[in-house]
Formats: structure tokens, sequence, C-alpha cells
């Protein structure tokens, strides 16, 4: 996060969230570049959790999962073993659970029309849809069109972005 300089709590989480937007944005090779790079001026690299659980619904009916830094292996967990209120209580459970992630990381309408595509490609049958991302900005675009304006409105824009917690180093306008 080396364009935000958050002061309060609330900043900081706002600081994080548009981190991870840009970094998402970027390649595999870009993200090791970036990586590598702060590595090399001793900067913290920004470091992802690891995974816990590998999960394959792929046969119906069972769920596998694989703790992978378990002993077990693969455990294999068969629905029609479940008592029928448990199956009956789990198609609500799960059906919510698809459509709260088809609404994460939205809002208000955006996320009301995620929600709805997915449950309509599942009446249809399709397990996969998926609404499509948000548009994305990143502090390299907000740089980049800050190139676009004269000095007076550069002021103006960063003192702006600054009451917000971004800071855009000069650096990155020139």
């Amino acid at each position: 996060m080396t364009n935000q300089n958050p002061q309060t709590p609330e900043e900081l989480a706002f600081a994080v969230e548009l981190e991870n937007e840009r970094r998402a944005a970027l390649t595999p090779e870009e993200l090791a570049a970036e990586d590598a790079a702060l590595a090399a001026a001793g900067q913290p690299v920004v470091a992802k959790r690891p995974k816990k659980l590998q999960k394959d619904l792929s046969e119906a009916g069972k769920v596998k999962i694989t703790v992978l830094d378990g002993e077990k292996g693969e455990m294999v967990f068969d629905v029609s073993t479940l008592p029928a209120e448990i199956q009956t209580n789990l198609v609500p459970f799960g059906l919510g659970h698809k459509l709260g992630d088809a609404a994460a990381g939205r809002t208000g309408k955006d996320a009301e029309e995620a929600i709805t595509k997915v449950f309509e490609g599942l009446v249809k049958g399709d397990w996969t849809v998926r609404a499509p991302a948000a548009q994305k900005v990143s502090l390299s675009d907000i740089a980049a069109n800050l190139k676009n304006l004269g000095p007076e409105e550069q002021a103006a824009a960063r003192a702006l972005l600054a009451q917000m917690g971004i800071k855009i180093p000069e650096a990155s306008v020139v």
C-alpha cells in the first residue's frame, strides 16, 4: 500500500480495499515483478493468506474436503447420510451462500442485479454463472489521469484525495 497514508481505521480499511482492487487487476507476472521490486527496496511484500482447504463438489451428493496441512487426506461427506431435516435446511443455506457470494463487494442495485443474474443461471441449470465484475478504478488510473490536469486542478484533486485518505506521490504524476 505505497500510495496511501491512512490515519483512521476507516481510512485503513478503504486503503486496503483500494490496494486489493489494484493488485487484483494485475497479471501474475506484474504481481511477481511488483513484489520483487518491493522486496529489493526493503519494503514489505503483501502476503496472501495461504489456502487451508481444498473442496471438490464435482460428484453429485458428495462433498470432498482436504485440509492442506492435515493428516487424513481427502475426506468424503455423503449428503444422503444426513437426516432429511438437515438436508432440507442445507439447500436454502447453500443457496443463500451462493447468492451472497454473487453480491460480495457490491452495493445497492449492482448487488441486486448480480444476485438476480446468478439465481436465473441456477434456474436454467448453470452453476457457474457469475455476474460481471464491477468496474474498478485503480490508484495508477487516478495518477495517470492527474497528468491530464493543469497544476491548479492537480493540487485541488490531490487535496480532495488526501481528505479521503488517498495519497498519490508527486513522482507518479510528473
